[in-house]
């Protein structure tokens, strides 16, 4: 089977232009995988940072005294 010139051209042409979509749709993939990668790295550093800074804190919060607490000792003198 033979193919014209004209259609061997056209068909070519069409190949060639799917072929460009394709780079720059493989392009802007590329950019945003990097873009992703960069967004998870800064988030796995914030992620690490707080948990250094957890790690320096205190598991819990000690108990505080209430000041109206009448078992600190507190006497009321009232004059006899």
């Amino acid at each position: 089977m033979t193919v014209p010139p004209a259609l061997r051209k056209a068909l070519a042409k069409v190949d060639a232009a799917r072929q460009d979509r394709d780079e720059a749709e493989l392009t802007q993939l590329r950019e945003r995988v990097r873009e992703l990668e960069a967004a998870n790295d800064a988030l796995g550093k914030a992620i690490g940072l707080l948990h250094t800074m957890s790690a320096h804190e205190p598991d819990a919060t000690p108990p505080m005294s209430d000041p109206d607490d009448s078992s600190t000792g507190k006497t009321n003198s009232s004059p006899s």
